[in-house]
């Protein structure tokens, strides 16, 4: 039986008009080390960095700012719930609720 395999070509599959992308070893070697640099190099902030300005527009990056200011706000406050609380407020809610939303059961006899 191993003489029906001897024929046959090995090698991944040629799809037309895909071509691989090279990797850029030394390249991204290099990048790394920059990033790594600049990381040390600047003073850590309790606020989140975004990521470089090339990636967001204008507006979304005020939206993210925006939304990054309010969440402090809360969590100032206090207000801010973490995953357990919300997930205990839910439950309370659906424990409120009436049978009208319950699954009506179903027997044989009915």
């Amino acid at each position: 039986m191993s003489d029906a395999y001897a024929n046959v070509v090995g090698g991944g599959l040629n799809l037309k008009g895909i071509k691989k992308k090279k990797k850029k070893a030394a390249a991204s070697e290099t990048a790394l080390a920059v990033v790594a640099e600049a990381a040390a190099a600047e003073p850590s902030s309790s606020a989140v960095a975004l990521p470089s300005s090339s990636t967001y527009t204008d507006t979304e990056r005020r939206k993210l700012d925006t939304m990054e200011k309010r969440k402090m706000d809360l969590a100032k406050e206090g207000k801010l719930k973490t995953h357990r609380d919300q997930v205990k407020d839910f439950n309370a809610y659906l424990g409120k609720l009436t049978e009208h939303y319950d699954l009506p059961k179903v027997s044989k006899g009915n």
